[in-house]
C-alpha cells in the first residue's frame, strides 16, 4: 500500500504541476490585430477611431491598422488580422442625428480566441453606446413633454459626461472580483484536493482480493455466525474507509514536515480568505465520512465486477471517467454545457467538495449531506449486489 500511495503521489503532483501551467500559462491569447477600413476623405472616422484605440481596455490587447478594404479580406483569410472594421460614410453625423449606421465587423470562419475576445469587446462596446443613447432620447422626450425644450442641449451635456464617465474607463469593472477557474481555491489548492480523492480511490488496488466477492463457503459460513449480506458488505467498507483514514493520516503528517505543502493545510485559509472556526474533531469526523464514502463506492465496483483483474480494470476506468466529469482534471467551466450538468452527480465532485469544507474550515449540512448519499447509496446497491451472488 505504501509502494502504490508513493507512486500515486507522483503522478498527482505531476498533474497538477502540468494541469496549473495550462491553466494559468505566461500568455493564453496574443494580441488582436485588427485591421480598419476608413471611408476616403472622412477625418472624424480616424479621430474616432484614434479615440477608441487609446482607451486602456482596448490598447492593452488589440492593434489598428488602417488599410484598403482588399488588403484587409486578404489579410484575414491568412491569419494575419484577426477581425476587420469597415467604417460607413458618415458615422459620426450618424451617431449625433440617431441614424446610426452600423459597422461592419469581418470576422475568420475558424472563430480563434482573439477573435471571440474581439468580438466580445464590440458587442460590449455596442451595448454600451444603446444605453447611453436610449437614455439621452428618453430624458429629451421628457423634456418636451413637461415644456422644457431649451434645457435639452443642456441635459444632454449632463448625460454624455455622465455616460462617458461609466464607459471609457471599463478597467474599473474588473476591479472588484477575482474569478478563478477552480473557484473559491486557488490552483494549486483545487489540484491538491483533485489529487488526494484520486489518490484514495485509486489506493484500494493493493488490497484488491479482499475486496472480491466472497466464496459460496465463506458466505455461507458468515450466514451461519449472523453476518447477513448488509453486515458482509458494511464490513468491508469500515474496514477499507479505516485503512483510508489511517493513509490520509500519515500522508497529512508527512505533507506537514514539507513547507509548499504545509500551507495548503493551514487552518482556515482557502483560496487567501481566512473562514470560521471548525474544531478539529469535526475535521475528523467529516474526513472520516470522506473515507467511508470513498470506500463504499470501491465495494460497489468491486462487488459489480466479481473479478479480481476486472475489479481492477473496472476501478481505474470507472474512477478515470468519473473524475474527468467531475471536473477533477480540468475545472468544469472548461467543460462542454452539457457535461457540466453531470459535475453535481459525480462522485468525485462530492468527495472533493467534503475535503474543501473541511480545509475550508467553512461548515455546512450540504457537503456532509452529499457524503451520507454517497455513502448509503452505493452502499445499498452493495448489499443487492452481494445478495444476488447468493
Amino acid at each position: 500500500m505504501f509502494a502504490g500511495a508513493i507512486a500515486l503521489l507522483f503522478l498527482a503532483g505531476a498533474i497538477a504541476l502540468l494541469a496549473g501551467r495550462a491553466l494559468y500559462g505566461d500568455a493564453a491569447a496574443g494580441r488582436v490585430a485588427v485591421g480598419v477600413v476608413l471611408p476616403k476623405e472622412d477625418a472624424l472616422a480616424r479621430q474616432m477611431v484614434s479615440m477608441i484605440s487609446s482607451l486602456d481596455s482596448v490598447k492593452s490587447l488589440c492593434d489598428f491598422q488602417y488599410m484598403e478594404e482588399e488588403e484587409s479580406i486578404e489579410a484575414l483569410k491568412t491569419g494575419k488580422l484577426s477581425a476587420v472594421m469597415d467604417m460607413p460614410e458618415g458615422l459620426i453625423q450618424g451617431i449625433m442625428d440617431g441614424s446610426n449606421p452600423a459597422v461592419r465587423i469581418l470576422l475568420p470562419g475558424n472563430n480563434w480566441l482573439e477573435s471571440r475576445i474581439f468580438r466580445e469587446l464590440t458587442e460590449a462596446g455596442a451595448k454600451i453606446l444603446g444605453a447611453s443613447q436610449a437614455g439621452i432620447y428618453a430624458g429629451n422626450e421628457l423634456y418636451r413633454m413637461v415644456g422644457m425644450e431649451a434645457l435639452v442641449p443642456e441635459l444632454e451635456r449632463d448625460l454624455n459626461q455622465i455616460f462617458l464617465s461609466y464607459s471609457l474607463p471599463r478597467e474599473d469593472y474588473f476591479r472588484h472580483l477575482k474569478v478563478s477557474a477552480t473557484g473559491d481555491v486557488e490552483v494549486p489548492v483545487f489540484y491538491g484536493i483533485s489529487a488526494y480523492v484520486l489518490f484514495l480511490l485509486l489506493l484500494a488496488i493493493p488490497v484488491s482480493g479482499y475486496l472480491l466477492p466472497f466464496s459460496p463457503v465463506m458466505r455461507r459460513k458468515l450466514t451461519l455466525s449472523g453476518a447477513g449480506s448488509g453486515s458482509r458488505v458494511w464490513g468491508k467498507i469500515f474496514s477499507l474507509g479505516s485503512l483510508f483514514f489511517l493513509m490520509t493520516l500519515v500522508a497529512i503528517l508527512a505533507a506537514k514536515k514539507m513547507p509548499g505543502l504545509s500551507e495548503l493545510l493551514n487552518p482556515g485559509t482557502v483560496g487567501g480568505a481566512s473562514r470560521g472556526i471548525f474544531p478539529a474533531a469535526a475535521a475528523c469526523l467529516a474526513l472520516l465520512l470522506v473515507c467511508l464514502a470513498a470506500a463504499s463506492l470501491v465495494v460497489v465496483i468491486y462487488q459489480a465486477a466479481g473479478s479480481l483483474l476486472g475489479g481492477i480494470m473496472l476501478l481505474f476506468l470507472t474512477v478515470t471517467a468519473q473524475h474527468f466529469l467531475a471536473g477533477g482534471f480540468l475545472p468544469a467551466v472548461f467543460l462542454p454545457r452539457t457535461l457540466q450538468r453531470l459535475v453535481p452527480a459525480m462522485p468525485s465532485a462530492v468527495l472533493m467538495e467534503g475535503v474543501q469544507m473541511i480545509l475550508a474550515r467553512d461548515w455546512s449540512f450540504a457537503a456532509p449531506g452529499k457524503l451520507m448519499g454517497l455513502l448509503l447509496v452505493c452502499s445499498l446497491l452493495a448489499i443487492l449486489l452481494e445478495r444476488r451472488e447468493g
